[in-house]
């Protein structure tokens, strides 16, 4: 590929996106904006957003066209929430990185000191997520091309449509397409482990309602020392799960500490910074 800096959006494209994703214009209006006029201009877009740099796809993913198109990153409700969070030298798991706008964001605050594992699943996503470490000259990311789950195994993760690769689902049912790829899928605990890893900071997911396969198999009394210290988990597809995440992270004593809506942020132990 390319060097980063190369792509930078001219003005038309630029504009052109940012209407695709203003929020004062309603939702339907958006899409008529990105399926009739933007698709003219599918990138990629060179752009750096809160000092991050991402070579941007803005037709193929959410997080690409927030970049370009208002130039920030997603999330931002569930930044906020992990912010007092973030410390030099802590270990921070991402699983479902997508392009990386999670750990992007905790490297650059952390710097190299941090250990961030990276987990994406999804061949092209995850060839997007590791230009974007080289782009930005990362050292604490280790971008990991793996699914988690219980078992390791082949499994076919879903896509859910051309405009939005980023919310693939290894559940049919939760994705808007049944185009698929193959994927590896390993244990949690043994992914950690083999890294010598002896303690999580933070961990956040996000896999679009595989949620509970993933976690679950970490939160079982022998892995105990490994338990995160806090984790930022997606609850809109909660539907799917066939274990209640929330009611079995409470009943081992974390404390949901933040909501917004579509992710809840746990806590074990409660942490000064928390409590304050």
């Amino acid at each position: 590929m390319s060097e980063f800096g190369t792509r930078r959006p001219e003005f038309i494209p630029k504009l052109v996106w940012r209407l695709a994703t203003h929020r004062r214009i309603n939702r339907k209006r958006r899409k008529f904006i990105r399926k009739r006029i933007a698709r003219r201009f599918p990138g990629p877009f060179d752009v750096t957003v809160e000092d991050v740099a991402i070579r941007a796809y803005p037709l193929e993913n959410y997080c690409d066209r927030i970049a370009v198109g208002r130039g920030t990153l997603p999330e931002i409700p569930e930044r906020r929430l992990i912010a007092p969070l973030l410390q030099p030298k802590m270990v921070f798991v991402d699983i479902g990185a997508n392009i990386g706008t999670y750990s992007l964001s905790v490297a650059r605050h952390c710097g190299d000191k941090a250990r961030i594992l990276a987990f994406e699943p999804h061949p092209r996503t995850y060839s997007k997520l590791l230009y974007n470490v080289k782009a930005n000259d990362f050292n604490s990311i280790e971008a990991i091309n793996q699914g988690v789950g219980p078992k390791r195994e082949r499994l076919r993760l879903y896509s859910s449509g051309g405009t939005n690769i980023g919310t693939a689902s290894i559940l049919p049912d939760a994705a808007g397409d049944k185009e698929h790829v193959d994927i590896d899928i390993t244990p949690l605990p043994d992914v950690l482990k083999h890294r010598f890893i002896r303690h999580v900071d933070l961990l956040k997911i996000d896999i679009e309602g595989y949620e509970d396969r993933a976690l679950m198999p970490l939160m079982q009394p022998q892995h105990q020392p490994l338990w995160p210290r806090a984790i930022l988990i997606e609850t809109v597809l909660r539907r799917h799960w066939q274990e209640d995440c929330v009611a079995h992270l409470q009943s081992l004593g974390y404390r949901a500490v933040g909501d917004t809506g579509e992710n809840i942020l746990f806590a074990y132990p409660m942490t000064e910074k928390l409590e304050s």
